[in-house]
């Protein structure tokens, strides 16, 4: 059975990711994990009087579990009105390595989970969950921010540099294709730094598209200075109902340096993101 996990936080964006799921897995018949990350931050708490701190640890957590339970649970309920297979996870700590870590312990075949995206600094030196789930998860990830109807959606974007080690993330784009009956848009987006002319993108699209025997789609070009804007620009453009991609995972020095379109896109991008991770 597949399994489907689902990090709830209770925003709107977690909301809108959970209903997004709950139709994804109508499709999939897998199994919906609804896991929520305790950060406890107790020494902002102050009960006044003679509590000690280790009392008023105590005292907040127990309260701060109780209340999520119940908020859980009615997560829970709502899932499983609809007739589908859900269970309830509670993590502590950091977000992003509690779900990276309950996705290696159940195996999990997907991450569906809400993104408030993020700019400017706070980008560069801290980032969103969602792009470093992006980075670290190993199971493919797909980020929601606005309410999101499965069944309304026509068309995706799979950008790709068209590089030999994309051809794995070709496979599962067509089948994620097929499983939900979209139509293709197969992007490569030219920049000042790839130096590619209209006639060589066209040539690398057709050969990469042939060699993995894609059969409707379209092939397309734009221009951006970067290709994470030329992607959400064309995503617009077309009206997409979803981009997928596939990423390094870069961390460290390495993506401090060289960064990730894909989390510069989830980041940036309305559109849900499917992203894949490229296998070394």
């Amino acid at each position: 059975m597949k399994k489907i996990i689902v990090p709830v936080d209770f925003s709107p964006s977690a909301e809108n990711a959970l209903d997004f799921a709950i139709q994804f897995n109508q499709v999939v018949e897998g199994k919906i994990i609804l896991l929520h990350v305790l950060e406890l931050p107790v020494s902002s708490v102050n009960y006044g009087g003679d509590m000690t701190s280790a009392t008023a640890e105590v005292v907040y957590r127990k309260e701060l579990i109780e209340g999520t339970s119940a908020k859980l649970h009615e997560l829970e309920d709502k899932v499983r009105k609809t007739g589908q297979e859900v269970s309830i996870k509670m993590g502590f700590g950091s977000p992003y390595k509690s779900i990276g870590k309950e996705v290696a312990k159940q195996e999990a075949d997907w991450v569906v989970m809400g993104s408030k995206g993020s700019s400017g600094l706070k980008e560069i030196f801290i980032g969103s969950n969602a792009e470093r789930v992006i980075r670290y998860s190993d199971c493919p990830v797909i980020t929601i921010k606005e309410k999101t109807d499965l069944s309304r959606m026509k068309s995706m974007v799979f950008a790709s540099d068209l590089s030999g080690d994309q051809d794995g993330i070709a496979a599962k784009a067509l089948h994620i294709q097929e499983l939900f009956g979209l139509n293709m848009h197969l992007l490569r987006v030219k920049t000042p730094y790839n130096y590619l002319t209209e006639e060589v993108a066209i040539d690398q699209l057709a050969e990469f598209a042939e060699r993995n025997g894609f059969v409707d789609y379209t092939n397309n070009t734009i221009e951006a200075d970067f290709s994470e804007d030329g992607i959400i620009k064309f995503a617009e453009e077309v009206n997409a109902g979803l981009i997928v991609m596939g990423t390094h995972g870069r961390t460290g020095i390495a993506h401090m340096f060289g960064g990730s379109r894909a989390e510069d896109v989830v980041n940036h991008s309305t559109i849900p993101l499917l992203t894949f991770k490229i296998e070394d």
